[in-house]
């Protein structure tokens, strides 16, 4: 297992390649994701789809040539641990076939609870998956079941004694708040039980209600309430204050790690570092250009067997657009960004291209200068989507 501690924030390198996979399937959709993920699909339907993310990822590395090496892999989804690991494997040792992969690339995999068996668990280790990203999100059962989760809290123990004993030592764990029903003792119950199991990160989110799904539908037809504004930040702060006692540092607006466990692969979104995106809804960002993949199926898989893309490409960022990114982006880490980097990157200070956009920031107590740093305050935590669209 590498536990060597990463950089720090603000220096990752720029020489290096992300890759992002995503796997969509999974047992049940949940009742609030948005997500691009797929319930009941059949075996020879999951085997197309991965003939085809094959052809995608053999195809870029054509079009391309030579590329950077490789620092961190990241397979999403859906659920990817609720397929069988031979896919899994042959995902992996094709990107080890295509790609230059560092010998301390971190490698992660999202895994629910209820879809993991020691024998996954196993092959995932051996196939070189080192980070485990495991969705508990509630630790009371009766907060699952509003979610939709195909988990109980007793699955959660479970995959993690299977972790556990197979080896796997670097842990996340994500966590919700804001949910339907849920008070803030609830939260506090999640984290005391979730420091027995030792995670070295935790990725804590607010519930976000996105249009046309079950949950947001419930709401508006008032059959569930949720917490208030003013509780929903007492639940934020007192996570805050609870995981800083236990010795996690606050790295990121929703991130939460032990000292040298940061997401690598997530710092690359922040940092606007190159990473690519395959698989159906994936994203990436090359050559200063982002793109989407298509979301639909059957259409991802026709697209790829005719030869061709599935993405969209976007235009290629401008300077403009790129110092608009690098700066809200940059701000979601709370050790802030560095103007001697912003210069490093774009020949100028922000202080010269933002600073009438900084000083009222300053000035209404969301963003704090340290003479080397600027980053958000706790008032700009709260008022993050503010601070961020000042900058667009």
């Amino acid at each position: 297992m590498n536990t060597t501690k990463t950089k720090a924030l603000g220096s990752q390198p720029k020489n290096t390649l992300g890759i992002y996979c995503h796997i969509p399937f999974c047992k049940k959709k949940c009742a609030y994701c948005d997500f691009t993920s797929l319930s009941a699909q059949s075996e020879e339907r999951i085997g197309e789809y991965f003939d085809a993310l094959e052809k995608e990822i053999r195809r870029h590395k054509e079009i391309n040539g030579v590329l950077p090496a490789v620092d961190t892999i990241y397979l999403g989804g859906g659920t990817p641990s609720s397929i069988a690991p031979g896919y899994i494997e042959k995902t992996l040792s094709l990107i080890k076939e295509v790609f230059v992969i560092e010998d301390t690339a971190e490698i992660t995999i999202e895994i629910n609870p209820g879809t993991l068996t020691e024998e996954k668990a196993s092959r995932y280790k051996k196939a070189g998956i080192n980070r485990i990203s495991m969705g508990l999100q509630a630790w009371q059962d009766f907060l699952l079941q509003i979610l939709g989760r195909i988990h109980s809290q007793s699955d959660f123990i479970k995959s993690m004694e299977i972790l556990k004993n197979v080896g796997f030592s670097n842990i996340s764990v994500d966590v919700m708040v804001g949910l339907p029903g849920q008070k803030r003792s609830d939260v506090m119950a999640t984290l005391i039980a979730l420091m027995s199991f030792a995670p070295t990160h935790l990725s804590c989110y607010s519930l976000i209600l996105e249009p046309g799904t079950p949950m947001a539908n419930w709401v508006a037809a008032g059959q569930l309430n949720l917490p208030d504004e003013d509780e929903e930040r007492e639940m934020h702060w007192a996570v805050d204050a609870f995981l800083k006692e236990q010795g996690y540092d606050h790295y990121e607006i929703s991130s939460y790690c032990k000292p040298g466990y940061q997401s690598r692969h997530n710092i690359k979104y922040w940092e606007l570092v190159p990473y690519l995106g395959f698989g159906l809804g994936a994203h990436g960002y090359f050559n200063s250009r982002r793109y989407g993949n298509t979301n639909a199926l059957s259409q991802y898989i026709d697209v790829i067997k005719a030869g061709e893309s599935p993405a969209t490409l976007e235009a290629e960022m401008t300077p403009r657009e790129m110092m608009s990114e690098w700066m809200f982006l940059g701000l979601r880490k709370l050790c802030g960004i560095r103007d001697s980097d912003f210069f490093a990157r774009f020949g100028q200070s922000y202080w010269n291209r933002y600073g009438e956009v900084i000083k009222p920031l300053i000035a209404d107590g969301l963003l704090n200068w340290d003479g080397s740093f600027l980053k958000l305050t706790p008032k700009g935590q709260d008022f993050g989507n503010q601070v961020f669209m000042a900058f667009l």
